[in-house]
């Protein structure tokens, strides 16, 4: 009658592989989301500082650069566009035509 009794429902071993199975397919789940969630956020993140990035180089105006304004100093545009300069006028070909300009 023992033997009865445990076949009667699953055993230990398959009831203890069938909650690994699950919390294996639910860490997966979490991982897709969280992904996919990190993914989309990073997209929007290059989006709009591609399009800052732009907008800072069409900017013709030079004059609201000023090394001595903190506040020039802190922009994410200034620091691109001094090393950028800075590239320049490290090459030589480059450094004729930024004097010819």
């Amino acid at each position: 009658t023992a033997m009865m009794e445990s076949q009667g429902g699953p055993s230990p071993g398959q009831t203890c592989v069938l909650i690994l199975i699950f919390t294996v397919l639910l860490q997966s789940l979490c991982v897709a989301v969280t992904y996919l969630y990190f993914t989309n956020e990073l997209k929007q993140m290059q989006d709009k500082y591609s399009k800052s990035g732009i907008a800072c180089f069409l900017k013709e105006d030079d004059s609201s650069w000023d090394p001595s304004d903190e506040e020039s100093m802190n922009s994410p545009c200034w620091e691109v566009k001094w090393q950028l300069r800075q590239l320049v006028r490290k090459t030589p070909r480059m450094k004729r035509l930024w004097a010819a300009k």
